[in-house]
């Protein structure tokens, strides 16, 4: 039995609605069919794309994370050498 709604659920747009290379947009992490049927979709509907859109904000978040961490350039400890024993 569907939940009965209290309140409108909104469109999770971001007003940046860019498609990043992975296909969906870089604002709100919906697909372009997710954006363009948003307004037909049940309230169940849209409740199961903001979860997806969560989903694949924090695959991207620790993608970008990763990414970083692959960047930085590891340093080596100063005090290795400190007693030229090395």
């Amino acid at each position: 039995m569907p939940q009965l709604e209290l309140f409108h659920i909104p469109s999770p747009c971001k007003g940046i609605c860019l498609n990043g290379t992975n296909g969906f947009c870089q604002g709100c992490f919906r697909s372009r069919d997710e954006r363009f049927e948003w307004m037909q979709f049940s309230d169940e509907e849209k409740r199961y794309v903001i979860r997806l859109c969560k989903s694949r904000k924090h695959r991207w978040m620790k993608k970008q994370i990763d990414i970083k961490i692959l960047q930085t350039p590891v340093e080596d400890d100063p005090t290795d050498d400190l007693f030229g024993d090395l």
